[in-house]
């Protein structure tokens, strides 16, 4: 393992032990060569753009292989309806591992990043 380097965690780590996230968004993702030039119009992953409650509401985006949105059900309009009004749209992911990693910014100081990749997510029913 390359110094400085840490292992991917899974998100649960990241999220004080709860296995359930507030979904705040979602979006397809395209392919792209050497990161900045877009090298295709159909998606091959999906983001879902999460808040981790169990670590202060950290943001977070979810990507899933595949390009296909399997919470085509729930709308833009209801995530945000949901986080409106308290009442947000929660998920769970299964095999959900994130990696932490460290950026160099433009003017030399360095930014603690995270991303994160899923196999796949479900909705989850709130307690009452």
């Amino acid at each position: 393992m390359p110094k400085n380097t840490i292992p991917s965690l899974p998100i649960e780590a990241m999220n004080r032990g709860l296995d359930w996230m507030i979904l705040v968004g979602k979006r397809p993702g395209y392919p792209f060569d050497k990161v900045t030039n877009r090298s295709g119009d159909t998606p091959d992953k999906f983001y879902y753009d999460i808040n981790l409650p169990g670590n202060n509401f950290t943001a977070l985006s979810v990507a899933i292989p595949g390009g296909i949105d399997v919470l085509s059900s729930i709308t833009d309009d209801q995530i945000s309806d949901g986080c409106a009004t308290l009442r947000p749209v929660l998920v769970r992911f299964s095999n959900c591992m994130v990696k932490i990693y460290a950026v160099k910014t433009a003017n030399g100081s360095v930014e603690q990043k995270m991303s994160a990749t899923a196999d796949g997510v479900e909705l989850v029913k709130p307690s009452k």
